[in-house]
């Protein structure tokens, strides 16, 4: 159970990185409604699940059920510190949520088939994913607890992405640059504290 809240509070790093996918959502919902965002949100939902079992499969693989090796660690580790520079010095694209979907009417089968290749082919989603499957296995190395943990993260994010896509009108107002900022410093300090922790851990 303690591995599904830290998968709960885990779950607000992706939830609240306003990237192509949160950006696009929200303008999803402001163009067709949040009925038909829904579907965009299932196949965000359903690609991020799929991305979690490959990658937290093959790092299994790698510890072999045992105590994952310091290795594993210290490269999860990093990748980690290396996500939250990134987010905490990328610069933001202007006018970025106007851009990030077509104003044309589309149909609840283009939305979710939308959500799977803006998820899917993006290489920063599979990297993300792999580090927090490595955090995963090596906080925990034992695959009831990192299942239960990855359901926790899975559920902030879909309850989030509901939220988002509900009150998307009132959010895009509110979505400035500095508040972006701010979410994406925000979000590179637990990511970098996340990082650190990994790598000082197997060492001391």
């Amino acid at each position: 159970m303690i591995a599904y809240l830290i998968g709960l509070l885990a779950g607000f790093v992706p939830a609240l990185s306003t990237g192509p996918v949160f950006l696009t959502l929200v303008q999803n919902s402001i163009d067709h409604g949040f009925k038909k965002t829904v579907y965009f949100i299932i196949g965000v939902a359903l690609t991020d699940t799929a991305v979690i079992l490959l990658t937290w499969f093959g790092l299994s693989q790698i510890s072999e059920g045992s105590e994952a090796p310091i290795e594993l660690a210290l490269g999860g580790g990093v990748l980690l510190m290396v996500f939250g520079l990134v987010f905490i010095f990328k610069k933001e694209k202007s006018k970025e949520l106007d851009q990030a979907t077509s104003s044309g009417k589309l149909k609840k089968l283009g939305l979710f088939t939308q959500a799977i290749m803006l998820n899917a082919i993006n290489p920063i989603v599979w990297g993300f994913w792999a580090a927090i499957s490595n955090y995963a296995i090596t906080e925990f190395n034992d695959s009831t607890n990192e299942l239960l943990f990855f359901v926790g993260v899975l559920n902030t994010i879909w309850m989030t992405d509901l939220l988002k896509a509900h009150y998307a009108q009132k959010l895009k107002r509110f979505l400035t640059g500095k508040l972006k900022g701010y979410l994406k410093i925000g979000i590179g300090l637990v990511l970098l504290f996340l990082g650190l922790k990994m790598v000082i851990t197997p060492l001391f």
